[in-house]
Protein backbone atom coordinates (compact mmCIF):
# COMPACT_ATOMS: atom_id res chain seq x y z
CA UNK A 1 0.00 0.00 0.00
CA UNK A 2 2.97 2.30 -0.05
CA UNK A 3 1.50 3.62 3.63
CA UNK A 4 3.72 2.35 6.26
CA UNK A 5 7.17 3.77 4.89
CA UNK A 6 6.17 7.38 4.07
CA UNK A 7 5.36 9.57 6.62
CA UNK A 8 5.04 12.00 4.28
CA UNK A 9 2.64 10.86 2.05
CA UNK A 10 -0.42 13.42 2.03
CA UNK A 11 -3.90 12.86 3.42
CA UNK A 12 -5.63 12.93 -0.56
CA UNK A 13 -3.27 9.69 -1.32
CA UNK A 14 -3.68 8.03 1.73
CA UNK A 15 -7.59 8.22 1.53
CA UNK A 16 -7.47 7.49 -1.81
CA UNK A 17 -5.76 4.30 -1.59
CA UNK A 18 -7.56 3.09 1.28
CA UNK A 19 -10.81 3.57 -0.67
CA UNK A 20 -9.20 1.71 -3.42
CA UNK A 21 -9.20 -1.33 -0.83
CA UNK A 22 -12.58 -1.02 0.47
CA UNK A 23 -13.57 -1.20 -3.12
CA UNK A 24 -11.39 -4.41 -4.21
CA UNK A 25 -13.15 -6.12 -0.75
CA UNK A 26 -16.58 -4.87 -1.87
CA UNK A 27 -16.07 -6.21 -5.16
CA UNK A 28 -14.65 -9.70 -4.74
CA UNK A 29 -15.09 -10.56 -1.02
CA UNK A 30 -11.77 -12.74 -0.69
CA UNK A 31 -11.00 -15.70 1.96
CA UNK A 32 -7.63 -13.51 2.05
CA UNK A 33 -6.40 -10.25 1.96
CA UNK A 34 -2.84 -10.20 2.18
CA UNK A 35 -1.23 -6.23 2.18
CA UNK A 36 2.38 -5.20 2.37
CA UNK A 37 3.49 -1.49 3.80
CA UNK A 38 -0.08 -1.04 5.00
CA UNK A 39 -0.69 1.78 7.77
CA UNK A 40 -0.28 0.63 11.43
CA UNK A 41 -4.33 1.84 12.17
CA UNK A 42 -5.76 -0.82 9.60
CA UNK A 43 -8.76 -2.53 11.00
CA UNK A 44 -12.75 -3.03 10.79
CA UNK A 45 -13.03 0.22 9.66
CA UNK A 46 -10.87 -0.56 6.15
CA UNK A 47 -11.69 -4.43 6.02
CA UNK A 48 -14.81 -4.19 7.39
CA UNK A 49 -15.93 -6.47 10.46
CA UNK A 50 -15.85 -9.93 8.59
CA UNK A 51 -11.98 -10.04 8.77
CA UNK A 52 -9.53 -10.28 11.37
CA UNK A 53 -6.50 -8.30 11.05
CA UNK A 54 -3.15 -9.72 11.96
CA UNK A 55 -0.33 -7.68 11.63
CA UNK A 56 3.43 -7.94 11.43
CA UNK A 57 6.84 -6.17 10.77
CA UNK A 58 6.58 -3.45 8.52
CA UNK A 59 3.12 -2.94 7.63
CA UNK A 60 2.77 -6.38 6.41
CA UNK A 61 -0.85 -7.44 6.76
CA UNK A 62 -3.08 -9.99 6.55
CA UNK A 63 -7.05 -10.09 6.89
CA UNK A 64 -9.03 -13.16 7.11
CA UNK A 65 -12.48 -13.91 6.66
CA UNK A 66 -14.01 -15.46 9.98
CA UNK A 67 -16.81 -16.26 8.60
CA UNK A 68 -14.69 -18.87 6.44
CA UNK A 69 -11.83 -19.82 8.08
CA UNK A 70 -10.32 -20.01 11.81
CA UNK A 71 -6.86 -18.36 12.81
CA UNK A 72 -5.12 -21.38 14.48
CA UNK A 73 -1.70 -19.61 14.98
CA UNK A 74 0.10 -17.10 13.35
CA UNK A 75 4.33 -16.12 13.71
CA UNK A 76 6.65 -13.02 12.52
CA UNK A 77 9.82 -13.82 10.60
CA UNK A 78 11.82 -10.78 11.30
CA UNK A 79 14.82 -11.50 8.53
CA UNK A 80 13.05 -11.78 5.67
CA UNK A 81 9.96 -9.76 6.65
CA UNK A 82 7.09 -12.47 6.20
CA UNK A 83 3.89 -13.32 8.28
CA UNK A 84 2.73 -16.69 8.07
CA UNK A 85 -0.99 -17.50 9.32
CA UNK A 86 -2.32 -20.99 10.67
CA UNK A 87 -5.42 -21.51 9.22
CA UNK A 88 -8.43 -23.74 9.26
CA UNK A 89 -11.58 -23.98 6.52
CA UNK A 90 -14.70 -23.99 8.93
CA UNK A 91 -16.47 -26.00 5.98
CA UNK A 92 -13.59 -28.45 5.70
CA UNK A 93 -11.02 -28.99 3.45
CA UNK A 94 -7.61 -28.01 3.06
CA UNK A 95 -5.64 -26.50 5.94
CA UNK A 96 -3.01 -23.87 5.16
CA UNK A 97 0.02 -22.09 5.75
CA UNK A 98 -0.54 -18.63 4.40
CA UNK A 99 2.66 -16.72 4.05
CA UNK A 100 2.55 -12.91 3.44
CA UNK A 101 5.88 -11.27 2.76
CA UNK A 102 7.54 -8.32 1.52
CA UNK A 103 11.92 -8.96 1.35
CA UNK A 104 13.86 -6.33 2.20
CA UNK A 105 16.27 -7.10 -0.25
CA UNK A 106 15.48 -4.06 -3.25
CA UNK A 107 18.44 -1.62 -3.10
CA UNK A 108 20.54 -4.69 -2.80
CA UNK A 109 22.91 -6.38 -5.42
CA UNK A 110 21.47 -9.50 -7.35
CA UNK A 111 23.97 -11.42 -5.20
CA UNK A 112 22.83 -10.14 -2.26
CA UNK A 113 19.66 -10.31 -3.01
CA UNK A 114 19.97 -14.18 -3.80
CA UNK A 115 21.47 -15.09 -0.95
CA UNK A 116 19.28 -13.76 1.35
CA UNK A 117 16.55 -14.92 -0.59
CA UNK A 118 17.98 -19.07 -0.28
CA UNK A 119 18.56 -18.31 3.35
CA UNK A 120 16.09 -17.58 6.02
CA UNK A 121 12.90 -18.29 3.47
CA UNK A 122 14.28 -21.62 2.98
CA UNK A 123 15.02 -22.43 6.52
CA UNK A 124 11.44 -20.50 7.98
CA UNK A 125 9.55 -23.10 5.57
CA UNK A 126 11.05 -25.96 6.01
CA UNK A 127 10.76 -25.35 9.77
CA UNK A 128 6.83 -25.44 9.12
CA UNK A 129 6.43 -27.86 7.07
CA UNK A 130 8.22 -30.09 9.18
CA UNK A 131 5.27 -28.92 12.12
CA UNK A 132 2.64 -30.08 10.34
CA UNK A 133 3.63 -31.81 6.93
CA UNK A 134 -0.14 -32.33 5.58
CA UNK A 135 -0.85 -28.52 5.72
CA UNK A 136 -0.93 -26.93 2.67
CA UNK A 137 1.17 -23.53 1.63
CA UNK A 138 0.62 -20.41 0.19
CA UNK A 139 3.32 -17.85 0.04
CA UNK A 140 1.98 -14.24 -1.56
CA UNK A 141 3.75 -11.12 -1.50
CA UNK A 142 6.85 -8.83 -2.94
CA UNK A 143 9.83 -10.93 -3.28
CA UNK A 144 11.28 -7.81 -5.07
CA UNK A 145 12.69 -10.86 -7.36
CA UNK A 146 11.67 -11.69 -10.77
CA UNK A 147 9.83 -15.07 -11.11
CA UNK A 148 12.83 -16.80 -13.06
CA UNK A 149 15.57 -15.86 -11.09
CA UNK A 150 17.49 -18.57 -9.36
CA UNK A 151 16.97 -17.96 -5.83
CA UNK A 152 12.96 -18.51 -6.77
CA UNK A 153 13.65 -21.13 -9.26
CA UNK A 154 16.36 -23.41 -7.32
CA UNK A 155 15.95 -26.13 -4.92
CA UNK A 156 17.70 -24.61 -2.52
CA UNK A 157 15.70 -21.18 -2.78
CA UNK A 158 11.89 -21.50 -3.03
CA UNK A 159 12.02 -24.13 -5.70
CA UNK A 160 9.23 -22.33 -7.53
CA UNK A 161 8.14 -23.32 -11.43
CA UNK A 162 5.49 -22.16 -13.33
CA UNK A 163 4.55 -25.27 -14.71
CA UNK A 164 1.83 -26.85 -12.54
CA UNK A 165 2.40 -30.72 -14.17
CA UNK A 166 5.85 -30.60 -13.24
CA UNK A 167 5.24 -29.42 -9.71
CA UNK A 168 2.17 -32.72 -9.05
CA UNK A 169 4.68 -35.00 -10.33
CA UNK A 170 7.06 -34.36 -7.38
CA UNK A 171 7.21 -36.57 -4.31
CA UNK A 172 6.96 -33.48 -2.14
CA UNK A 173 5.23 -35.45 1.07
CA UNK A 174 8.17 -37.60 1.30
CA UNK A 175 10.84 -34.63 0.84
CA UNK A 176 9.15 -32.14 2.97
CA UNK A 177 12.57 -29.92 2.96
CA UNK A 178 12.65 -29.84 -0.52
CA UNK A 179 9.36 -29.11 -1.14
CA UNK A 180 8.30 -27.63 -5.03
CA UNK A 181 6.00 -24.86 -5.20
CA UNK A 182 3.85 -23.83 -8.36
CA UNK A 183 4.60 -20.03 -9.12
CA UNK A 184 0.87 -19.11 -10.41
CA UNK A 185 1.90 -15.15 -11.35
CA UNK A 186 0.82 -14.47 -14.51
CA UNK A 187 3.33 -13.76 -17.72
CA UNK A 188 1.67 -11.06 -20.19
CA UNK A 189 1.29 -13.94 -22.49
CA UNK A 190 -0.48 -16.13 -20.23
CA UNK A 191 -3.03 -13.44 -19.44
CA UNK A 192 -3.22 -12.42 -23.64
CA UNK A 193 -2.41 -9.25 -22.63
CA UNK A 194 -1.50 -6.59 -25.96
CA UNK A 195 -1.90 -3.32 -24.20
CA UNK A 196 -0.06 -2.56 -20.65
CA UNK A 197 0.35 -3.04 -17.53
CA UNK A 198 2.72 -5.91 -18.06
CA UNK A 199 3.56 -6.52 -14.77
CA UNK A 200 2.50 -5.32 -11.60
CA UNK A 201 5.37 -2.60 -10.88
CA UNK A 202 6.96 -0.18 -13.29
CA UNK A 203 10.72 1.48 -13.06
CA UNK A 204 11.88 3.45 -15.96
CA UNK A 205 15.43 2.45 -14.69
CA UNK A 206 15.43 -1.17 -13.58
CA UNK A 207 18.83 -2.50 -11.98
CA UNK A 208 20.99 -5.14 -14.01
CA UNK A 209 19.33 -3.29 -16.86
CA UNK A 210 16.23 -4.85 -16.55
CA UNK A 211 12.55 -3.64 -17.10
CA UNK A 212 10.57 -1.23 -17.37
CA UNK A 213 7.69 -3.81 -16.07
CA UNK A 214 8.28 -6.03 -13.26
CA UNK A 215 6.51 -9.23 -11.83
CA UNK A 216 8.11 -9.15 -7.90
CA UNK A 217 4.07 -9.67 -7.08
CA UNK A 218 3.87 -13.40 -7.06
CA UNK A 219 1.90 -16.34 -6.10
CA UNK A 220 3.23 -19.58 -4.77
CA UNK A 221 1.64 -22.65 -3.65
CA UNK A 222 2.18 -26.58 -3.05
CA UNK A 223 0.44 -28.91 -4.97
CA UNK A 224 -2.37 -29.63 -2.64
CA UNK A 225 -3.86 -26.38 -3.79
CA UNK A 226 -3.64 -27.74 -7.76
CA UNK A 227 -5.41 -30.98 -7.11
CA UNK A 228 -8.70 -29.32 -8.35
CA UNK A 229 -7.57 -27.42 -10.80
CA UNK A 230 -4.97 -24.60 -12.18
CA UNK A 231 -5.82 -21.66 -10.25
CA UNK A 232 -5.95 -18.20 -11.86
CA UNK A 233 -4.18 -15.29 -11.13
CA UNK A 234 -4.79 -11.80 -12.53
CA UNK A 235 -3.30 -8.11 -12.59
CA UNK A 236 -5.98 -5.67 -12.01
CA UNK A 237 -5.49 -2.43 -13.32
CA UNK A 238 -8.86 -1.27 -12.33
CA UNK A 239 -10.80 -1.17 -8.47
CA UNK A 240 -14.72 -0.59 -10.02
CA UNK A 241 -14.74 2.41 -11.75
CA UNK A 242 -11.23 3.57 -10.34
CA UNK A 243 -8.33 3.29 -12.98
CA UNK A 244 -5.31 2.11 -11.34
CA UNK A 245 -2.39 3.16 -14.06
CA UNK A 246 -1.54 6.17 -15.17
CA UNK A 247 -1.62 7.48 -18.99
CA UNK A 248 1.62 7.35 -19.55
CA UNK A 249 2.62 3.75 -20.29
CA UNK A 250 -0.36 2.82 -17.99
CA UNK A 251 2.07 2.25 -15.36
CA UNK A 252 1.02 2.13 -11.75
CA UNK A 253 -0.75 5.37 -10.68
CA UNK A 254 0.60 6.30 -6.96
CA UNK A 255 -1.46 9.27 -6.65
CA UNK A 256 -4.68 6.92 -6.80
CA UNK A 257 -3.28 3.44 -5.41
CA UNK A 258 -0.26 2.11 -4.67
CA UNK A 259 2.60 1.80 -6.90
CA UNK A 260 2.27 -1.82 -7.50
CA UNK A 261 -0.78 -3.34 -9.18
CA UNK A 262 -3.17 -5.84 -7.33
CA UNK A 263 -3.19 -9.40 -7.84
CA UNK A 264 -6.32 -11.23 -8.07
CA UNK A 265 -5.83 -15.27 -6.74
CA UNK A 266 -9.00 -17.54 -7.31
CA UNK A 267 -8.68 -21.03 -6.07
CA UNK A 268 -10.24 -24.18 -7.51
CA UNK A 269 -12.64 -25.79 -5.25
Amino acid sequence: MGIYHDPELSDRVRLSRLAVLRTLIALYAPSFVALQEAPDDLGRGDLGPRYRVISGLGGITTAVLQTAWRVRDHSTMEGWRALVVKVDPLAGGLDLWLWNLHQPILHKDSEERRTLSRCEPRDDLRRFRARDPDRGELVVGDFNLEPHDVAMVGRDGFYARSSPEWVLSRPSRRDLLYRPLYNATPTPSASQRDDPPYGSYYRDKGKDGAGPWFRPDQVLMSAELLRCGKPRVTLLPRAGETDLCAPAHRRPDPKVGSDHLPLLIELMA
